[in-house]
């Protein structure tokens, strides 16, 4: 196990040959040491290498000053500052931060049994049922994913879905250095996009699907495929385990160089794992699989048909590192679902209210499968839903499409980051025309979701979808504190004591 820090000379030739154009060293001895990468001069310590990076709204050499303050030793630019201290010039600072943000770190990957998890939906459900059984082995294992860092009982809450690779390297020293052995990443397509998980090699990279998505940034449903396939190549992985329920999986499975295993949910797909049976109510999914070692039962808290290729992606990852299946079966089982994937609170006398973070139409639309599973006899679905301002507009009136098939829709304010919230809700209306439901629209978000738990019968089910684990909302100001199951709590109290438990 390497200790974190390098020597100047050492952080020169990292660079060199991991970026491969012309590097400039600026000043500074051999023995230079240096002890971190940082990208925000607030978070520079003495003795760090700042890195300026450009960004869409500030350039990183703005700050050099302020981090020098702070003592950082050493700049990474992409110019040189007119400043006295040790430069490394190279020519995107950006493409440099995974390679040298490993090498400060000590690389820990190469410590660790890594997965990473990729897809448009399920990234998060399926790293923490990966993360379940590789725990399961005996052995302690790392977790990062959009609810923030752990490992052992300790937490660490992070900004993005997969941080920044300084910050990423980082991570996976705090766990190597409390005892992990293995590890888990959720990993978005942005992240590969810009290179936030470059410096980390895999053992097995998992593919959950793949729907439109973050268009916003990619321009291109291809595009936005091509970050997503960057992560299945030789040099990021050395296997990969593929859902081919889709044609994008079919896809992926075929087109890869890495050997496959390929996870199919559907009787119609041939797969290496594959379900030949489930059932799924508010107690729980219990499913068969068949692997070349024949037939498993497997029962998991999750709820909801969507968690089927979820659970047997997870089961042909612990098969391909090797866990045998009576393990992987007590693994699953011990899994309790991540926050704000289909929280479930319970009133004797009241509706079921289910919480989840379902933000595009198949992720709606299986959320609503599931609703209308859960409900009672003669019970009816209420849906809560609305959808985030500042991107992804084109996806508006597909989460309409999806929601036609509620009984009763609210919608309301998600989080409108400066938009027109009514001009949003007018978006998803267009898709909800053709539906049967009623529609309603309560843009306070606190009322819409009161609104329809206090309007809802014993039997009915409300959905409130969009923000999940979410306990901020942004609209033109400040961010305020509102957390859904939160506000479903307040409305479900006066009815009777709550009972709660997840689901996902």
């Amino acid at each position: 196990m390497r200790p974190s820090g390098a020597r100047w000379s050492d952080v020169e030739l990292r660079a060199r040959s991991a970026v491969l154009v012309p590097v400039v060293r600026c000043g500074g001895a051999d023995d230079l040491r240096l002890s971190s990468l940082v990208t925000d001069s607030r978070a520079a310590t003495p003795g760090s290498l700042f890195a300026c990076v450009r960004g869409a709204a500030s350039d990183g050499h703005r700050f050099a000053g302020a981090a020098l303050e702070s003592g950082s030793a050493a700049l990474l630019t992409d110019r040189r500052l007119p400043l006295d201290v040790p430069q490394l010039n190279v020519p995107s600072v950006r493409a440099a931060l995974g390679p040298l943000g490993a090498l400060l770190a000590g690389d820990p990957a190469d410590d660790l049994r890594l997965v990473a998890v990729t897809g448009s939906n399920g990234k998060t459900t399926t790293s923490t049922l990966v993360h379940g059984v590789l725990e399961a082995t005996g052995a302690s294992a790392g977790l990062v994913t959009t609810l923030g860092a752990r490992v052992g009982h300790l937490r660490r809450d992070t900004l993005l879905t997969t941080p920044e690779a300084p910050e990423l390297h980082r991570l996976l020293r705090w766990m190597v250095d409390h005892g992990a052995r293995s590890g888990v990443v959720e990993v978005s397509s942005i992240a590969l996009d810009v290179g936030r998980v470059d410096g980390v090699h895999v053992d097995v990279a998992v593919f959950t699907g793949f729907e439109e998505d973050h268009l916003d940034h990619h321009g291109t449903l291809e595009q936005y495929w091509a970050s997503k396939a960057r992560l299945f190549t030789p040099e990021r992985a050395d296997h990969a385990v593929v859902v081919v329920d889709e044609p994008w999986g079919r896809r992926l499975a075929d087109q890869t160089s890495l050997p496959v295993t390929r996870v199919a949910t559907t009787p119609e797909m041939d797969g290496d794992v594959r379900v030949l049976g489930w059932r799924t109510s508010a107690s729980g999914t219990f499913l068969v699989l068949a692997d070349d070692l024949g037939r498993h039962p497997v029962h998991s808290t999750l709820v909801g048909r969507v968690h089927v290729g979820n659970l047997a992606a997870a089961w042909a990852t612990g098969r391909r590192l090797g866990i045998a299946p009576d393990v992987l079966t007590r693994g699953l089982a011990a899994v309790e679902p991540p926050a704000g994937r289909n929280t479930l609170l319970r009133a004797d006398g009241g509706p079921l209210v289910v919480v989840d973070y379902a933000h595009t139409p198949r992720a709606l639309a299986a959320a609503l499968e599931t609703a209308r599973l859960l409900t009672g006899p003669g019970g009816r679905v209420n849906l809560v839903l609305g959808a985030r301002g500042g991107r992804d507009r084109y996806k508006r009136q597909g989460l309409g499409v999806a929601g036609r098939v509620a009984d009763q829709v609210w919608l309301t304010n998600e989080g409108s980051h400066g938009e027109d919230p009514r001009a949003i809700v007018e978006e998803l209306r267009v898709g909800l025309i053709g539906g049967s439901g009623a529609v309603r629209t309560v843009l306070d978000r606190r009322e819409a979701i009161t609104a329809a738990v206090r309007s809802a019968g014993r039997a009915d089910v409300v959905l409130v979808v969009g923000r999940g684990h979410e306990t901020r909302m942004t609209d033109g100001g400040a961010p305020v504190h509102l957390d859904d199951a939160e506000v479903a709590r307040a409305a479900l109290a006066p009815l009777v004591p709550l009972v709660e438990e997840q689901a996902s």
